[in-house]
């Protein structure tokens, strides 16, 4: 029996359910709790954005340095409070983690002073702005020493130190290398060896600016070419924490 044949009573019934139930999809007293995808329009300075679609909601406090276009889940409470809980993930570095990459072996380099990427100390970044912070223990002939440098995609920008001893060094007690570059990917800095067999550390930090996702990597070669292979020790790590 279709509506127009349905007695008036019984169409009255249905046109009243129908009614109820369309106001109640759309009122949150009635529907309850709901989360959903959103893109984010614009920032408050009160800890609030705006949705594209008109939606106010407060951040969680975890969710850091939001941004125009971000793609966000939100949720709404039953008396229509709107909540951000931050960004939903890209398949890229999140803001605020931390990339970490660790030698699983020592590796050797003899009789050469030209730079490559080492085996173990690289990973795959994407754009973004992040603080590097490696652990390096290595041993060299005093004469060769250890020469640093970084790989990254192109138009990979930053500054960095290299944290350790100064090329001139000759014991294990010695003044540090205070020299720093600010441009990470194009020249190398050297920390100094005190002889074969003496492992000595350096800690280098610094600002990268990745434009291009792909990968970056520590590069290295002995700063003077000597028969005597300068080490770079399992155990040494490099690790990236993106912050915008």
């Amino acid at each position: 029996m279709n509506t127009a044949t349905r007695p008036l009573g019984e169409a009255l019934a249905a046109a009243v359910r129908e009614q109820a139930q369309q106001a109640g999809a759309g009122t949150p007293s009635v529907r309850g709790s709901d989360w959903r995808m959103a893109v984010v329009a614009t920032i408050g300075a009160d800890g609030t954005i705006v949705t594209t679609d008109g939606v106010t909601a407060r951040r969680e406090e975890t969710y850091v340095a939001p941004a125009v276009a971000d793609l966000i889940v939100i949720s709404q409470s039953s008396n229509g409070q709107w909540w951000a809980w931050g960004r939903g993930s890209t398949g890229g570095v999140a803001l605020g983690e931390v990339v970490a990459v660790r030698k699983t072996s020592s590796t050797s380099r003899a009789s050469t002073t030209t730079m490559s990427a080492d085996p173990h100390l690289t990973m795959t970044l994407s754009v973004g702005t992040y603080l590097l912070d490696a652990f390096l223990m290595y041993d060299a002939d005093a004469a060769a020493d250890l020469k640093l440098g970084w790989i990254g995609p192109a138009s990979t920008v930053g500054a960095w130190w290299p944290g350790g001893a100064d090329s001139s060094a000759a014991a294990l007690a010695t003044s540090p290398r205070w020299g720093a570059l600010s441009d990470i990917t194009s020249s190398t800095l050297p920390v100094g060896a005190v002889g074969a067999g003496t492992i000595m550390a350096c800690r280098p930090v610094g600002t990268v600016i990745i434009a291009t996702a792909g990968a970056f990597a520590l590069s290295w070669a002995q700063q003077a070419s000597s028969a005597t292979p300068t080490v770079l020790r399992g155990q040494s790590t490099l690790q990236m924490k993106r912050i915008a």
